[in-house]
């Protein structure tokens, strides 16, 4: 399954990519490519981030998602997350 999350937090883009980083073995279990895309939110210590990923293990997946350390780091940096599911086009 395609998707795509949009998430947005206080901090900085390198705090993001440290977290992605320490995630990024496991993040490879859930699935094949991941891309991140930054947006500029004109707002200084608030980031937005868009992850397009091919997710082939949803449960593993959500697991990533919902682990202690993804849910400490979501509170500490006011995260929220939309995740949308994506269909390619031809």
């Amino acid at each position: 399954m395609n998707i795509c999350v949009v998430s947005t937090f206080d901090g900085t883009i390198d705090d993001y990519m440290s977290l992605m980083a320490e995630f990024e073995e496991e993040m490879k279990q859930a699935g094949g490519s991941f891309d991140v895309g930054v947006v500029d939110t004109g707002i200084e210590g608030r980031c937005k981030v868009i992850n397009m990923a091919n997710i082939t293990d949803m449960d593993k997946m959500q697991e990533i998602m919902s682990s202690p350390k993804m849910i400490a780091w979501d509170k500490a940096h006011n995260n929220t997350d939309v995740v949308y599911s994506l269909e390619k086009m031809d």
